[in-house]
């Protein structure tokens, strides 16, 4: 249930504006519809995509939430932060 709940609001950040638009005006708030523990909460905001998809959630959906939705959309940022050193790859889990 909980990485349902993940990968529908990942999947509403990356195709939905108004998602984005309420995600980016209060992250807090818009989050707060969901049932999230807390540490769902600060796994979403700050961006664990590793985490994310250590708990099983796409990788596509977590690659998309970071390209729209993080301060830094580089792809090397967001290999960096799973983990990984490659410049040119997606780093989706095999």
């Amino acid at each position: 249930m909980k990485r349902d709940v993940l990968e529908r609001i990942l999947w509403s950040l990356s195709v939905d504006r108004f998602s984005k638009s309420k995600f980016k005006e209060d992250p807090e708030k818009y989050l707060s519809r969901f049932p999230l523990a807390p540490e769902d909460v600060e796994m979403i905001l700050s961006f664990d995509v590793k985490k994310m998809q250590e708990m099983g959630v796409n990788p596509m959906l977590t690659m998309g939430y970071w390209i729209e939705m993080s301060p830094d959309r580089r792809m090397s940022s967001y290999n960096k932060k799973l983990g990984s050193d490659a410049q040119y790859s997606a780093s989706i889990k095999g």
